[in-house]
């Protein structure tokens, strides 16, 4: 089925050990714990449903409490670079990132530290932050790239709150203005005939990736991990599994003349390249045809544009259509959903929009 909607369960209180969300849900539908005693300090954190949560409480309050002389000493953050590791630790630890996004960042990492590390933890103020930005611009990182790894930090600096290494202050904010003309992102939606004629100048494996995009709405990686036994044929789905967690789409009759001979329960996946960085070298292809083709430039998250222009044209809920790619319904109202100007048109008509004219000029009633 697909990923549910999961309720936010309620803080649990336990004598004096308050145990409460921080964060969550994961795609396993478990949410991140805190556990904090009497005097407010933290005791235990992880991943758990709400009842794991109550165990782990109920085992804190069993063991036994050491005395004022033996107290357990709160440890600190007196560097960036503590605060930065305890982030990695977390990120490491994360059963649920995949790969390539804990090498982004890991990535993030390998700048952060080496220019933010020895910096105390009193002295992150924006004047660092502006340091640091002039330092990665001089060494050639793009505002983009800068950008990613601030958000980042930022995210490394909450985890060092929720784990009390530092004081909770807020982080100190500064906004990167990227240039719209220099750095330019592909937002086209491409149409049916764009598409089709891109298919015919691409080699037949990047061809059939393309046309899987276009049936499914997918992510590029979804597509690419796709494995040969994730057809369930007694309820017709095929397992998809990204970012988002695992999500299940229902098989046409379209998708089965696609790949349906591939389907062959095997772990394998169905798409066969013998490259490394797969996902590069099919926006390379499609980028190549377009030009080659004379349509105006798309990339494969275009095809997932165009996937959910089809189920708004066709009247799909957007609850459903969210549901069968994987998005959040605000998200995908908002930032895929492609408005032209025949959706104008065919809106005012549908409303009747021109209903007070012809009030006022009954003659237009009769033409």
């Amino acid at each position: 089925m697909n990923k549910p909607r999961y309720k936010r369960p309620a803080a649990i209180d336990l004598g004096d050990l308050h145990v409460s969300i921080v964060r969550g849900p994961n795609a396993e539908g478990r949410w991140y714990w805190r556990a904090r005693d009497a005097d407010r300090a933290t005791v235990w954190t992880g991943w758990a449903t709400r009842d794991e949560a109550a165990r782990e409480g109920a085992a804190i309050l069993a063991k036994p409490k050491a005395s004022a002389t033996s107290a357990i000493q709160t440890e600190h953050a007196s560097t960036m670079g503590e605060v930065l590791d305890s982030w990695w630790s977390v990120i490491e630890g994360d059963t649920v990132l995949r790969p390539t996004t804990k090498r982004c960042y890991l990535n993030r990492l390998q700048w952060l530290r080496p220019h933010l590390g020895d910096l105390p933890v009193a002295g992150m103020n924006q004047a660092a932050l502006q340091g640091y930005l002039a330092k990665r611009l001089a060494e050639g990182g793009a505002l983009r790239t800068i950008r990613g790894e601030f958000i980042s930090l930022r995210h490394a600096w909450r985890i060092g709150i929720e784990r009390e290494l530092i004081p909770n202050r807020p982080l100190p904010s500064l906004k990167l203005r990227i240039d719209p003309k220099v750095y330019v992102a592909n937002h086209h939606t491409p149409t049916e005939d764009e598409v089709t004629r891109a298919l015919a100048e691409l080699p037949s494996e990047v061809a059939l990736t393309v046309q899987l995009l276009a049936a499914t709405g997918a992510r590029l990686g979804e597509a690419i991990g796709l494995r040969r036994n994730s057809l369930d044929r007694a309820r017709g789905t095929l397992r998809l599994d990204g970012k988002t967690g695992p999500r299940d789409f229902p098989v046409t009759e379209g998708l089965l003349s696609l790949i349906g001979d591939r389907l062959d329960g095997t772990d394998a996946p169905v798409l066969q390249f013998d490259v490394r960085q797969i996902g590069d070298q099919i926006r390379v292809h499609v980028l190549r045809a377009c030009a080659r083709a004379g349509v105006p430039e798309f990339t494969p998250h275009g095809l997932r544009r165009m996937a959910v222009d089809r189920m708004a044209r066709a009247g799909v809920e957007p609850s459903v259509a969210a549901s069968i790619t994987g998005h959040d319904p605000n998200v995908m109202l908002k930032h895929y959903r492609a408005v032209s100007d025949d959706d104008l048109r065919l809106v005012a008509q549908q409303a009747d929009l021109g209903w007070f004219a012809r009030a006022l000029n009954p003659a237009l009633e009769t033409q």
